[in-house]
């Protein structure tokens, strides 16, 4: 159990001293199992190139061969096993400290609101107020006030017992994390699932939080190296929770759009004006092909608010522009990302790492080109993002990849002073917008993320794309490239 005295006095560098030996013994673990496997394991085998021979050919056969191959190929495993082991001690080392500097900093902020007040907080965390003077023992005023002081205090009081309980919780967890490591269960001779298991027992330390926006900041402040073994150990149940997100950008909606729902009741005008959108945008854009846009205004007109996922991996599909605007993205970013990591990489001791990396703009979706789209969102802010990653390769040099999703945001609303062309008549935004004033339709977010994909980052960045860089407009519509039209 953590005291007050201890939290209060506690100097937390040796955990970052801890973490960052333990960090170069994972590094340099993986590199020495990844030179079995490419320098001695692939020649025995012919599995690739190697010192001894070309890819294909076995310079040694037979029983004594295979057997070698058998007990090299388990000592490369075991070696993994005990790479992932270092790094769930330094997860657990880096997740300790955190948690220990946050309580820490928490104590510290109570004790000096409370010493504001003039209380004095004792050794062992009693918190008192000094007597009044003599006198003011018989003045209500100054007693009235010390009790309101006193009372006051309670809350200081709380936070401090708060900061002591959240680094008692911290110490029992990391305590628990690193006792769940047996060094004897790295060997895949006796424990045929030690490499797996040693990847459970990093995810385990590493403490994935559920809320998105937790996962966010705790993906951010994870170790390269932690990042990339978590990837190796757990990569499907971690893209599935969106680490390839943007880790810095958070998409908030750029207005009021037409204000509060339901602010009145509706009229006669206003139930017309639900009437047509259904028959009109719905129906006939349906049959004019424009699924997403009547998709979409079908969701509007329920009233639910929720939101809803917009078919990234199709607007991609669809829309030559968009991709190309994706792929100048990671062209102008090449070089700048494959050096994060590369220096994360020299950094780990020549481990496998796994750098957050995004880019944000925001386009006007070509009115012409892309009616459907246009209809449906109009224009939106985007996002490519995800983890640039070096290991090191066959040869020892490092292998430099980049394993991104695209992000899409929008929010589905309508504002005066436009209108929307479509099958021989015009809508007017601001009678769209009427419908979530009264009720009858109700404004939401739309988000999505497209599937993963990986492209290599080598020595020279590829061409940029060549788009021609030109959005659709659509009439009434505002020039800001920064705000969402429908």
């Amino acid at each position: 159990m953590v005291t007050f005295a201890q939290l209060r006095q506690a100097s937390f560098e040796p955990l970052d001293k801890a973490g960052d030996t333990w960090n170069g013994v994972a590094g340099r673990t993986e590199q020495i199992a990844g030179q079995v496997r490419s320098g001695v394991l692939q020649s025995l085998t012919g599995a690739g190139p190697g010192p001894f021979a070309a890819a294909g050919a076995r310079v040694w056969t037979g029983v004594a061969a295979d057997e070698a191959a058998r007990e090299i190929g388990l000592l490369a495993d075991e070696l993994t096993a005990f790479h992932y082991e270092a790094l769930a001690v330094t997860a657990a080392l880096r997740r300790a400290k955190s948690a220990f500097t946050q309580a820490q900093q928490n104590l510290l902020r109570a004790i000096g609101d409370a010493e504001a007040l003039g209380a004095v907080v004792s050794a062992d965390g009693t918190v008192t107020l000094p007597p009044l003077p003599p006198e003011d023992r018989n003045d209500p005023d100054a007693i009235a006030y010390q009790r309101r002081k006193w009372d006051e205090l309670q809350q200081y009081i709380e936070a401090m017992g708060k900061a002591v309980s959240a680094a008692t919780e911290a110490d029992t967890a990391a305590t628990t994390a690193l006792r769940a490591l047996d060094p004897a269960e790295v060997d895949p001779s006796t424990r045929p699932g030690a490499v797996a298991n040693a990847g459970a027992d990093l995810v385990q330390a590493a403490g994935m939080p559920t809320d998105a926006k937790a996962l966010r900041a705790w993906w951010g402040a994870l170790e390269p190296s932690v990042r990339a073994g978590l990837l190796a150990a757990d990569g499907e149940r971690l893209l599935a929770a969106g680490v390839l997100g943007p880790v810095d950008y958070e998409w908030r909606a750029p207005d009021a759009g037409a204000g509060a729902f339901a602010q009145r009741p509706p009229g006669p005008g206003d139930y017309a004006n639900g009437v047509a959108a259904e028959h009109l945008l719905v129906g006939v854009g349906s049959l004019a092909g424009f699924t997403d846009a009547a998709r979409h205004l079908q969701h509007f007109l329920t009233a639910s608010g929720e939101p809803l996922t917009v078919d990234v991996d199709r607007m991609l599909h669809d829309d030559p522009e968009f991709r190309r605007r994706v792929d100048r993205q990671i062209a102008e970013h090449h070089a700048e990302w494959r050096q994060l990591a590369l220096d994360a990489f020299e950094q780990s001791g020549g481990a496998p790492v796994a750098v957050p990396v995004e880019v944000v703009a925001h386009r006007n979706i070509d009115a012409a080109a892309q009616r459907n789209w246009f209809l449906a969102i109009g224009s939106h802010p985007y996002a490519t993002s995800g983890v640039v990653t070096a290991r090191p390769g066959p040869d020892g040099k490092p292998l430099v990849s980049f394993q991104y999703q695209v992000n899409v945001w929008d929010r589905y609303n309508w504002d005066p002073g436009k209108s929307t062309p479509i099958a021989f008549t015009s809508i007017k935004d601001s009678d769209m917008a009427k419908l979530h004033q009264t009720g009858l339709a109700r404004e939401f977010d739309l988000t999505g993320r497209s599937a993963p994909a990986t492209v290599t980052l080598p020595d020279s960045a590829p061409p940029s794309g060549a788009g021609t860089g030109q959005d659709g407009t659509r009439e009434g519509a505002r020039s800001d490239p920064g705000r969402e039209t429908r």
